[in-house]
C-alpha cells in the first residue's frame, strides 16, 4: 500500500503537467503574441482648411447647443493642431475661423441669447442658484451683458409662472426647493429622518451656492408651501 501511494504521488506532477499543457501553452502563445503587437498608433490631427472648419462647425453644432466663444475655442484648438503639423498659416486660419463663426452665426446656427436663455432654464429647474447659473454662462462665454439680461428674464418668467399668492418671491427659493425634491431632503424625506438629516440638508443646499437663510427656510419649511414654490420652476 505504501509503494502505490509513493508511485502516485510520483506520478501527479506529470499528470497535472499533461492536464493543463494545452491551456499553459495557450497562454505562453497569446503573451507572445501580445508582445509583438504594436499599440495603436496616435491618429494625426487634420489640416485646417475653411472647408474642414466649416464641416466641423455643422457636425458640432448638430449634435450640440452652444455659444459662440465655446465653438471657437474648439476650432482654435485644432488650428492649433494643424499649425504644429502642417506649418498651417495662422493668420489665415484665423481669418477662416471667423468667417465660418460669422456664418453660422448669420444662420442662426449660433444664437448666443437663445443659448443663454435656454441653459439658465433648465439649471433653474435642476435647482441651481442664480450666481451658479451666472458662473455657469460666463464660463461657456456669454459676455456680461448678456448673463446680465437673461438673469433679468428668468426672473421675470419664473415670477408670471407663480401662483398669485408668491409673485415676487425670489426664484432662489424656488431653486433651492427644486434641487430638494430632486435630492430627496427635508420635507421631502421620510418623516423619521429629517431632524436627524437636517444639518446634513442645510449643508447640500450649501454646496449649491444657496445662503443659510434660503438653505433653512427650505430644509424646515412646509411641504405644501415648498410645492407652491415650484410653481416657479414648474411653469417655466
Amino acid at each position: 500500500m505504501k509503494e502505490s501511494h509513493e508511485n502516485r504521488s510520483d506520478l501527479a506532477p506529470d499528470s497535472k503537467a499533461e492536464k493543463f499543457g494545452s491551456n499553459a501553452s495557450f497562454s505562453r502563445k497569446s503573451a507572445a503574441k501580445g508582445k509583438d503587437r504594436n499599440p495603436r498608433e496616435p491618429q494625426k490631427p487634420r489640416r485646417v482648411t475653411r472647408d474642414y472648419l466649416m464641416n466641423y462647425a455643422t457636425w458640432y453644432l448638430e449634435r450640440f447647443a452652444t455659444s459662440r466663444a465655446r465653438l471657437e475655442k474648439l476650432m482654435r484648438g485644432k488650428i492649433r493642431l494643424s499649425i504644429a503639423e502642417y506649418g498651417t498659416d495662422p493668420q489665415e486660419a484665423e481669418e477662416w475661423m471667423k468667417s465660418v463663426l460669422n456664418t453660422c452665426e448669420n444662420a442662426g446656427f449660433i444664437n448666443d441669447t437663445a443659448y443663454a436663455k435656454g441653459r439658465a432654464r433648465s439649471l433653474l429647474r435642476k435647482g441651481k442658484a442664480m450666481r451658479v447659473i451666472a458662473a455657469d454662462l460666463n464660463a461657456r462665454g456669454i459676455a456680461s451683458h448678456m448673463i446680465d439680461d437673461t438673469i433679468t428674464d428668468l426672473r421675470q418668467e419664473a415670477d408670471q409662472a407663480a401662483y398669485e399668492d408668491i409673485r415676487g418671491t425670489d426664484p432662489n427659493l424656488a431653486a433651492a426647493a427644486a434641487y430638494a425634491r430632486r435630492r430627496r431632503l427635508g420635507p421631502f424625506r421620510r418623516p423619521d429622518q429629517r431632524d436627524e438629516k437636517r444639518d446634513k440638508d442645510l449643508a447640500a443646499l450649501a454646496r449649491q451656492g444657496f445662503g443659510y437663510d434660503t438653505a433653512t427656510r427650505i430644509i424646515d419649511g412646509d411641504l405644501d408651501h415648498l410645492n407652491d414654490l415650484l410653481s416657479m420652476i414648474d411653469g417655466i
